[in-house]
């Protein structure tokens, strides 16, 4: 399987510190030394348990166990696999990542989804020409009594999918492409009766969902009138996820504003747009998510919701509300102001500036309120009646919930007092309550991201061994006098702490050890961890030792012990303390070596003699040729030892 060429895997671990990459997703809280803490964005936590090791290019949790370097924390972070968390990295630190082929999974995969995005772009041009030939006269009327202006539409791409089963299918056959790229592009359905494939979009305005850099990769279309469902949206398909983008932030990036208005529909976003506010984006018809948060984030300072005003609005508002929260007090270096805004009488954003102008609406966005605020009121009137009348009982019950989802302490506060007001109490007392819940769902939370942890660690580990077991079919080492059937991920307790003293020397290794006291792949039992040492004395630098972001990056692609490698590595680090002391540190290793190839004298030892039971003529002189040296070796070894 072709691979990213190592040279460029270095140059984006050179340039993208780990602090930096960290940062943006955490906040420190502490610095000592070379090490900087925070929250773990990984798990549930009060203390801070998460570092960042500035001068190794590591991070690690000593909570969760997570650690790696800049590209395994963006994996992690981001949900991406390893080629995209390169890319992903490539692009913000200007480091050119070549696109690479060869493995007929990687290559097919690819050549799939180029053609996939081309099949996109080919519909996009259908759906346009349909809009603009006779058959989209109704499609034409409904835009006019929109106010969607020629540019508008042009800008947008809107179009339109005629009536019929079939016109999208027989255009995109007349253009070469497949049964099975259309089947995956997300723009059609099966026939229950055929078993054929049909066009999923028919009789609808058509709106093209462009990723953030202008690709087209979905669809949304909207009934031209009161037919249901009104809005028929494209499913996941191999290039698209609705969770993960944003209708319209192609077009609201290039406004570079601090701020982003996020409402509901396709219609509202363009007559914002059109209208000239141009940072507005919708959230593609789906519950607002955390990766659209932290997308978002990338690009403003401030988001701004508009949630529609019917009951199922309103509830949506309350859920985007407790995950954005939950959410931004794991990614506590994710700096963003999080508002809430009402259009007036009820109306969509799309209607309001219709009926009102831009200046009008702009002050609607300007009035907008703080997370907190809106939640207090939000209590108050869904529990007080139409006489006036507060329902003490569910207004308690509201507040307390909604306080203990505050994560600032003054502005939890705050609502506390607040409240207290209305429920004639003494504010600690509503500000206990608020805690208690608060720390009660933190400590449910922390259980579920355990399980998590778990399930995702059996999930990277096994893929991990598919792709060991795909790369080689036998990779054990085998001998006349070394244990046999291995597995190949053991490693034991004194094998790591003699790699890790090993790391720990750096050039030290080359310019004060003796060249037969270097560890080497034979020093180890399991294959696992013998190929992990060639790959340490293959990559060692005489200048300054192994670069140890790039040995996490190798550890990343294999298991010790049942776990991913990198996590069994870091944890060994932080079992074995680093003695401040060189002389210390040099012995420390040299008698962990000693020690390890004494045991193994010993086992051969005892094999030979059992060999030697059965053994005559030339196989018994050979063995026992073989018992002295090992005899000779091993006095050897104890008279470097007793010199330390």
């Amino acid at each position: 399987m072709a691979q990213i060429p190592d040279s460029v895997i270095e140059e984006i671990l050179a340039k993208a510190d780990i602090e930096s990459v960290v940062g943006k997703y955490v906040s420190f809280t502490k610095r000592t030394g070379q090490n900087l803490f925070g929250l773990c964005p990984f798990h549930s936590e009060k203390t801070p348990s998460f570092s960042v090791s500035l001068n190794k290019g590591i991070y690690h949790c000593f909570g969760c166990g997570k650690g790696g370097n800049s590209i395994g924390f963006i994996m992690e972070i981001e949900k991406l696999s390893y080629p995209e968390a390169i890319r992903f990295l490539g692009q913000q630190y200007n480091v050119e990542v070549p696109e690479v082929s060869g493995g007929s999974s990687d290559g097919s995969d690819k050549k799939t989804k180029e053609r996939v995005s081309a099949l996109l772009t080919e519909a996009a041009r259908f759906y346009y020409s349909s809009f603009i030939s006779p058959v989209g006269e109704q499609a034409r009327q409904y835009a006019k009594k929109r106010n969607l202006s020629k540019e508008t539409l042009t800008s947008f791409g809107i179009g339109y999918a005629p009536e019929g089963w079939d016109n999208l299918y027989n255009h995109l056959i007349s253009k070469g492409y497949t049964d099975e790229e259309m089947r995956v592009s997300g723009l059609f359905t099966v026939s229950k009766k055929t078993g054929k494939l049909i066009d999923l979009f028919r009789g609808r305005l058509m709106f093209p969902i462009f990723d953030s850099f202008g690709k087209i990769i979905a669809f949304g279309g909207r009934s031209l009138g009161d037919e249901m469902p009104k809005y028929v949206n494209s499913p996941d398909s191999l290039v698209y996820k609705k969770q993960e983008h944003l209708y319209g932030l192609n077009f609201a990036k290039k406004a570079k504003s601090n701020q982003l208005i996020i409402v509901e529909g396709y219609m509202d976003t363009i007559a914002m747009h059109q209208a000239g506010i141009n940072n507005a984006v919708a959230s593609l018809g789906t519950a607002f998510t955390d990766s659209q948060l932290r997308l978002a984030s990338r690009y403003a300072e401030e988001v701004v919701f508009f949630f529609d005003s019917d009951k199922a609005g309103q509830n949506a508002a309350l859920r985007a509300i407790r995950m954005m929260l939950k959410f931004l007090k794991k990614m506590s270096g994710l700096k963003i102001r999080i508002k809430i805004a009402y259009v007036p009488d009820g109306k969509d954003p799309d209607e309001y500036i219709r009926n009102n102008g831009k200046e009008s609406f702009a002050n609607v966005v300007a009035n907008a309120k703080d997370v907190d605020d809106y939640l207090f009121e939000r209590a108050y009137n869904d529990n007080c009646d139409a006489d006036g009348k507060l329902d003490l009982y569910k207004y308690q019950e509201d507040i307390i919930l909604y306080g203990s989802w505050i994560t600032d302490d003054l502005r939890r506060e705050k609502m506390a007092s607040n409240a207290a007001v209305y429920l004639g109490a003494n504010y600690k007392t509503v500000l206990n309550r608020m805690d208690e819940v608060m720390n009660s769902a933190l400590a449910e939370q922390a259980a579920a991201d355990k399980r998590d942890l778990v399930r995702t660690e059996k999930q990277i580990v096994k893929q991990r061994e598919e792709e060991y077991s795909e790369e080689t079919e036998d990779t054990s080492v085998q001998s006349s006098v070394e244990v046999k059937n291995t597995k190949d991920d053991i490693v034991f307790l004194q094998e790591l702490k003699l790699f890790v003293m090993a790391v720990r020397l750096k050039e030290n290794l080359a310019t004060d050890i003796d060249r037969e006291d270097v560890l080497r792949p034979g020093d180890f039992r399991g294959a696992n961890m013998k190929r992990i040492v060639e790959f340490f004395l293959k990559n060692f630098d005489e200048r300054y030792g192994i670069n140890e972001p790039l040995l996490i990056n190798e550890l990343s692609k294999t298991i010790l012990n049942g776990m991913p490698a990198e996590e069994v590595y870091l944890r060994a680090c932080d079992q074995f303390r680093e003695s401040s002391n060189y002389d210390v540190k040099r012995d420390e290793y040299l008698m962990t070596l000693y020690d390890l190839r004494l045991k193994q004298i010993e086992g051969m030892e005892k094999m030979l003699v059992k060999y030697l039971e059965s053994a005559t003529g030339s196989r018994k002189d050979d063995l026992l040729l073989r018992y002295r040296r090992l005899n000779t070796y091993r006095d050897h070894l104890i008279a470097k030892k007793e010199q330390l």
